[in-house]
């Protein structure tokens, strides 16, 4: 009875977690919303088949229980092998029509169970494991490929994901290679730990879903008029200038300036003023007769304020030391 008990609390344990990870990936995540759609399908597939035994003894539906359970353990495949099919494709959003043969499967034994009954139930379950292990080793065999042909193709989120469902299957195979209750549950437990573990680094890790960024409309007249500021002006020169001092100079709204320069020098407003006065810097002292003693004076002329900032940027941009850099590109 305490086996029954225990099984049946490891089996039950996966449902809230399904729950916290599909709404984690329907209303906090929104962008490639097929990935998402068949991360979160899988999530609920490997809850059905974790709560299989919680559904028939704790809530006493053994017919329902099978059937939902049998339909998580059926479309565990198929998701695995989409998701991974579709992991790449940004520009797909939806699934092709012959994708949906794959749950047929799931369907029609889901639906047989509940006519034909419990022992129908369990051989079916027993050959579906092995079609399981057949879809995890397919898409091992592509991992393969894919990291021949590039080694960054998937990530260490999809090789955690595919390892832990791969450890599930060998553990549902366990369970139905043994008559004992009690490694029956040990099994039930390490599916639930694997389940969780699972959880957290899915909420814990970005899952390698860059966000897909809304394309700021830049005014061109702005750009012109940065260009202008930057290329003849100088007006980096100018010590302490700040974004507001620079955008008041433009008669620009200040998130305008700061978004033609990321269009323009794909750097921050911060970061291009400091490179434009280091690029002075290298140039003066790419001119003989430039001593050591000059570059602090070459710094504050550039626009630095102390020699603290002028070395952290110039080391910052260039790698090295302005003596360092001058030695190695200028002294022969």
């Amino acid at each position: 009875m305490n086996s029954l008990i225990m099984l049946s609390f490891f089996s039950g344990a996966s449902i809230p977690g399904s729950i916290l990870v599909a709404a984690y990936f329907y209303y906090i995540r929104k962008e490639h919303r097929l990935k998402l759609n068949l991360l979160t399908a899988l999530f609920i597939a490997l809850s059905l088949r974790c709560s299989k035994s919680f559904l028939c003894y704790t809530l006493g539906m053994p017919e329902v229980g099978m059937s939902l359970g049998y339909l998580g353990l059926a479309t565990i495949g198929p998701l695995l092998w989409l998701y991974l099919k579709y992991f790449d494709k940004t520009g797909i959003q939806n699934l092709l029509y012959n994708d949906y043969l794959h749950f047929l499967p799931a369907i029609l034994g889901s639906s047989a169970i509940l006519v034909f009954g419990r022992d129908f139930a369990i051989d079916l379950y027993f050959y579906t494991n092995y079609i399981l292990l057949a879809y995890v080793v397919i898409v091992w065999s592509k991992i393969y490929l894919l990291n021949n042909e590039n080694k960054n193709a998937l990530g260490k989120w999809n090789m955690l994901l595919l390892g832990s469902i791969t450890a599930l299957c060998g553990i549902f195979l366990f369970q139905y290679h043994t008559d004992h209750l009690y490694y029956y549950t040990i099994g039930a437990a390490l599916a639930s730990i694997t389940f969780y573990l699972l959880l957290f680094f899915a909420i814990k890790t970005p899952i390698l879903f860059p966000v897909i960024r809304k394309k700021v409309n830049i005014n061109p007249k702005v750009v012109e008029k940065v260009c202008h500021a930057i290329d003849a002006d100088k007006i980096y020169r100018r010590p302490s200038l700040t974004l507001d001092q620079f955008s008041r100079e433009l008669d620009c709204p200040s998130y305008q300036v700061s978004n033609a320069i990321k269009e323009k020098y794909q750097k921050s407003f911060s970061e291009l003023i400091n490179y434009m006065r280091i690029k002075d810097v290298v140039q003066e002292l790419s001119n003989e007769n430039k001593g050591y003693n000059k570059i602090e004076g070459l710094a504050y002329s550039a626009g630095f304020n102390t020699p603290s900032t002028f070395y952290a940027a110039f080391k910052k941009v260039t790698g090295m030391n302005p003596t360092e850099y001058q030695k190695k590109h200028f002294v022969k």
